[in-house]
């Protein structure tokens, strides 16, 4: 089959090797020039998930890891702190990985695709990997998207763990994520715009050298609010269709969660004279991150001011509960009173 794939990061560089290795006919559309492409996010996620799609993908993620966490410190409104055990949460050359993950593909960079004037007939799909920016299918009626932005720093010398600040009303959140070597990721998500943390980390750190600056905004819309996922040949995979999980603005292990369900169901559909089924696609992904919606809830109640640990326990416990069970995907330990007090303080 033939297919296009608008975007080259996390979903678009994984989909474009997994469909170029089983023989399929790709085509990659990346809107940076090739130097100044750079994959965003802090680099940060689950070794045991990274591990698990590195191998589908024939690389060994243990040559990419540039730090193995040990505890998350979270500082909260009213002076109140938190820590969480780490089971697996690293930083990773993530910029590497996805070039090699693009070996050998067709990559054509500095494309500005639009829809309303992209080939779409020259291809079997059309796979939108934009992420926030969700260019090929129609505007999301519920989207909902909160400003950040982050930077490459250099020449840290005492700080080497995962760090995070929680704003009052979980209106955002600070973080610190380190690679190695003095280096670090040091950014803010703030519906305010305040970003709280950044002025005053570089205000502690003077030494602190600036690398480079990426600014992107990070949804927290799931899936449920995000339809629709496709439109004729054109389909959404990963953040374009809100695979992010909202408490923490995470979307690589979530996008690449949403390749597996879509490479699932391509596979099905060689019995059915490859024609891939969108509606089964819809589906799974809405069944997959089905409790993406509960969280999102929460952090719009606790938003608005509306959270009640009381009122709404079944929320959270589904949170709770859902979380557990993935503990490894997540790298951190999932422990109910710890977030309960968490939720409690933000």
């Amino acid at each position: 089959m033939k297919f296009a794939i608008i975007g080259a990061g996390v979903a678009g560089s994984y989909l474009g090797n997994i469909l170029h290795n089983n023989g399929h006919d790709v085509t990659i559309y990346e809107a940076y020039p090739k130097e100044k492409h750079w994959p965003v996010c802090a680099w940060g996620a689950s070794r045991h998930m990274l591990e698990h799609f590195s191998q589908k993908a024939g690389l060994e993620f243990k040559d990419y890891i540039l730090h193995i966490g040990k505890k998350l410190k979270m500082e909260l409104p009213n002076n109140k702190e938190e820590s969480l055990e780490l089971y697996g949460l690293v930083t990773y050359n993530k910029k590497q990985w996805e070039n090699d993950l693009l070996k050998n593909i067709d990559i054509k960079f500095s494309s500005i695709c639009k829809k309303e004037t992209f080939p779409n007939n020259k291809y079997d799909y059309v796979l939108d990997c934009t992420g926030f920016h969700r260019s090929f299918l129609p505007k999301a009626k519920n989207d909902f998207i909160i400003p950040a932005y982050e930077y490459l720093v250099e020449n840290i010398k005492d700080i080497n763990e995962f760090y995070v600040i929680g704003y009052k009303g979980a209106r955002g959140y600070f973080w610190y994520f380190p690679i190695n070597n003095g280096m670090g990721f040091v950014g803010a998500g703030d519906i305010d715009k305040n970003y709280f943390g950044i002025k005053e980390f570089f205000n502690k750190y003077p030494q602190a050298k600036i690398v480079k600056k990426i600014g992107r905004p990070i949804r927290l819309s799931p899936p449920y609010l995000m339809e629709p996922f496709y439109d004729n040949n054109t389909i959404g995979v990963g953040e374009s269709i809100g695979t992010v999980f909202p408490m923490l603005g995470e979307g690589i292990i979530p996008s690449l969660i949403c390749c597996e369900i879509f490479l699932s169901v391509l596979e099905e559909g060689k019995s059915n004279n490859d024609k891939f089924n969108k509606e089964e696609y819809r589906k799974r992904v809405l069944k997959r991150f089905q409790y993406y919606y509960d969280v999102y809830k929460i952090i719009r109640l606790k938003m608005d001011g509306k959270l009640s640990t009381i009122k709404h326990f079944n929320l959270l416990f589904s949170m709770y509960k859902n979380m557990k069970k993935e503990e490894k995907r997540f790298g951190f330990e999932i422990n109910f009173e710890k977030m309960r007090r968490l939720v409690n303080a933000l």
